[in-house]
């Protein structure tokens, strides 16, 4: 059943809105087209549906029967990856939604599928199993199997380096080397795995309500702990300075600058009265913008950590949110199956 949970405890003014579709089953994961003309909407259900940057729906994919787990857009937007409960990925043309190539991942779910942002390489996580294709279906090559279930997979954004993430193990592998390359030995469930745009650190969320945060060249790490909850929520500032986190209904922003966090106090940003379920960045920008259980978005400029710029309230828990890549539009999703996107106010 979603859950309604009322509005944020601040009144702010509203962002204002692009368009909506009300897709009428939860969102899993909803993701912009590299090119921005583009919004993709997986439902737990299985299908995927595709709109246009001015809200027109253009096609349906009919993804994964017992439901859609992951999607992962190439490069060049013209292909969009799923996997789902099926046991298999699947290729997509996005233009004519013709379904190109359906790959076998080794294990009855595959929960993870990631396209290289620079090099046309496929990256499929089922049970213990990861191995990696090219977009014409092809299958490269196997990895070492994960001592658990992969968790989290996350593409360096400018090189052939990728995280994965399992019970006990964070790992940064190099995509053309059929070994794995630096693991990071960590007793814990790791949930979410994030590069910083720079590619020189590494934060895991994890199952015992902390954040990890490892160095990736001398494999030095920190711990955040003190969270009420398990963290799903990260997100890095474009300059890589910044680390916000969830775990809470406040957004909690690690400064990773200079010596790093260990030490220091973060900002915490309080209006949210529930916990939080999403965050991100601006791509480009000085912007966060954060969902939460209750159905509330608000944008924030951390700098300002009084009160919010804007918010929205969208009824039933917030499940994505995704800033569009020039920064423009901003994309949001709730477990209810409702998608709305709204127009960034130039003078914020």
């Amino acid at each position: 059943m979603p859950r309604t949970l009322g509005p944020p405890r601040v009144k702010v003014p509203d962002l204002r809105q692009a368009w909506e579709a009300e897709l009428g089953d939860h969102v899993v994961q909803l993701e912009w087209s590299p090119d921005g003309n583009l919004l993709a909407a997986a439902l737990i259900g299985g299908p995927v549906s595709i709109f246009g940057s001015d809200g027109r729906f253009l096609r349906e994919l009919p993804g994964h029967s017992f439901g859609t787990l992951s999607i992962s857009w190439s490069a060049d937007s013209r292909l969009l990856a799923s996997a789902g409960q099926d046991g298999y990925a699947r290729i997509w043309d996005a233009a004519t939604g013709a379904p190109l190539h359906e790959l076998k991942c080794g294990a009855q779910w595959v929960e993870h599928v990631a396209f290289s942002p620079v090099k046309d390489y496929l990256l499929t996580g089922a049970g213990r199993f990861l191995k990696m294709w090219n977009s014409s279906g092809q299958h490269l090559r196997d990895f070492p199997d994960h001592p658990s279930t992969i968790s989290a997979i996350s593409w360096q954004p400018r090189e052939l380096f990728f995280a994965t993430g399992a019970y006990g193990q964070l790992a940064n592998n190099h995509a053309e080397k059929s070994d794995f390359g630096k693991t990071f030995a960590w007793k814990g469930s790791i949930l979410v795995v994030r590069w910083s745009p720079d590619g020189n650190y590494l934060a895991t969320g994890n199952q015992d309500a902390s954040v990890h945060f490892w160095y990736r060249k001398t494999g030095k790490d920190l711990e955040m702990t003190g969270y009420p909850a398990k963290i799903r929520e990260l997100a890095w500032n474009y300059e890589s300075r910044f680390l916000a986190t969830g775990g809470s209904p406040l957004v909690t922003i690690w400064d990773c600058g200079g010596k790093g966090p260990a030490g220091t106090r973060p900002i915490q940003l309080e209006a949210h009265n529930h916990f939080l379920s999403a965050l991100a960045y601006q791509n480009k920008g000085r912007l966060i913008a954060s969902g939460c259980q209750a159905g509330a978005v608000l944008i924030w400029n951390h700098s300002q950590p009084q009160r919010p710029l804007r918010g929205s309230q969208l009824g039933t828990a917030i499940t994505q949110i995704r800033w569009a890549p020039n920064d423009h539009m901003l994309a949001a999703s709730t477990e209810a199956g409702l998608v709305r996107v709204f127009l960034r106010a130039e003078k914020e």
